[in-house]
């Protein structure tokens, strides 16, 4: 008898001899088989499984990246659509405080629209001298513009990335615009990357010389004109002095000896058509208006035809500044253009838009507005005597590529100053 033979019968004999033995032997055999069915069944599941689920066709594959593409690009359209959504809301409040300040101006005007205006008697002119003049006009711009500067070139004893960004902080805080600190930075930028800047004392000196390049371009002065008479259309918002600078202008002409005419063309305000005829008699000129509530266009017609037929030498222009109506004010000024053009056909010589050097980069939104409506041949900047926000004049000029004509300065007649763009940026940095 083999081994194998002799253990069984060994098995055998102790489970017979040991009843007990045997049944606990038979349970444990049962629990064994069914832990094995149990296993065999889960492998066949997961294997069943594995052989159901076919890789997916090329063309599948395809159409499922197509998918993700598609989901990709939604979620980007999403992330622009509230980017502008961002910039509409900021323009939109931009539009509304300028909509609420107009609310206020007018309000103040009918309040003191029936009371008299007492003319002060014209000081005469300092004998510092113009520049000093424009360096006390533009003293609180220069405070801003130097102390933001100063503040950030303190300590620094080398022109690096971080310097460069914090210059750029400064500039927009100075009310230069995104635009122009841009510009600028991009220019001392390359100056530093071709060794032509190494000092930071030296960047003071780069800025003043970009923005007196940004300023300098060459146009044709106001006055240079031949043609007789000289047309002006003077555009600009409620409040920003257009008339009070149609009265600086006409006064200055008419010391200058020439014939001035002024036409009432803001028709639907009856306080500035009296304000205009005031600034007529005090400048010593002659003047055009119609009832409040006329055309503005036939306004322009009696003016242009009587300058024609009387041999003026200059006539300027009032126009209605409602900019929260820019549909009709647009249609109004093509109008009154269409007018004047068909009696001068060259004519107006110069349209001039007025504002108001306080409202800082809200002046930028009235400019880009005002395009929309005319073209314009330069610009008045208005009250920087009062305001530190006249760096805007740079973003203005280098962002729309119009001229500043004229500046103001002061209350009197001759602190409205022909622009001279280098005595200006000399002003900022002295």
């Amino acid at each position: 008898m083999n081994s194998e033979n002799q253990f069984e019968t060994i098995i055998l004999k102790i489970l017979e001899s040991d009843p007990q033995l045997l049944v606990a032997a038979s349970v444990v055999l049962v629990i064994l088989i069914v832990i094995g069915v149990f296993f065999v069944k889960t492998l066949k599941k997961l294997f069943s499984d594995e052989i159901q689920t076919p890789p997916l066709s090329e063309k599948e594959r395809l159409k499922k990246l197509e998918e993700l593409a598609k989901e990709e690009e939604e979620l980007r359209e999403q992330r622009d659509e509230a980017k502008l959504q961002k910039i509409s809301e900021k323009e939109d409040s931009a539009k509304l405080e300028l909509q609420q300040q107009e609310a206020q101006l007018r309000e103040r005007q009918i309040l003191q629209r029936d009371i008299p205006v007492e003319v002060e008697p014209e000081a005469e002119e300092s004998p510092t001298g113009f520049l000093d003049q424009l360096k006390l006009g533009v003293q609180k711009t220069r405070e801003q513009l130097l102390k933001t500067i100063g503040e950030t070139l303190q300590g620094k004893k080398e022109i690096d990335e971080e310097l460069l960004d914090d210059l750029e902080e400064a500039l927009l805080g100075a009310d230069l615009g995104p635009e122009t600190c841009e510009r600028v930075i991009k220019v001392i930028t390359e100056k530093v990357e071709r060794k032509e800047l190494k000092d930071p004392k030296v960047l003071q000196q780069a800025i003043k010389t970009e923005i007196t390049n940004i300023l300098d371009k060459q146009y044709p002065a106001v006055g240079t004109s031949d043609a007789k008479p000289l047309v002006l259309l003077m555009v600009g918002v409620n409040g920003v002095g257009k008339t009070t600078t149609i009265g600086k202008i006409a006064s200055q002409y008419v010391e200058d000896g020439k014939k001035v005419l002024l036409g009432a063309g803001d028709t639907f305000r009856a306080a500035a058509i009296e304000q205009l005829q005031q600034w007529a008699e005090r400048a010593g000129c002659d003047f055009v208006s119609k009832e409040a509530g006329s055309d503005p266009s036939s306004v322009m017609y009696e003016t242009i035809s009587k300058a024609v037929s009387e041999d003026y030498d200059v006539v300027i222009c009032d126009t209605a500044g409602r900019l929260h109506t820019k549909k009709n004010l647009m249609e109004e000024l093509k109008k009154m253009v269409r007018v004047i053009r068909k009696q001068i056909p060259e004519a107006p010589h110069q349209i001039l838009l007025v504002l108001d050097a306080s409202t800082g980069q809200n002046a930028i939104f009235q400019t880009r507005e005002f395009l929309e409506a005319t073209e314009l041949t330069g610009l008045v900047i208005t009250k920087l005597d009062g305001t530190s926000k006249g760096g805007v004049i740079i973003g203005i000029v280098n962002e729309f590529d119009v001229p500043v004509r004229y500046i103001g300065i002061g209350e009197q007649i001759r602190d409205l100053r022909p622009f001279d763009p280098k005595a200006f940026a000399d002003s900022l940095f002295i």
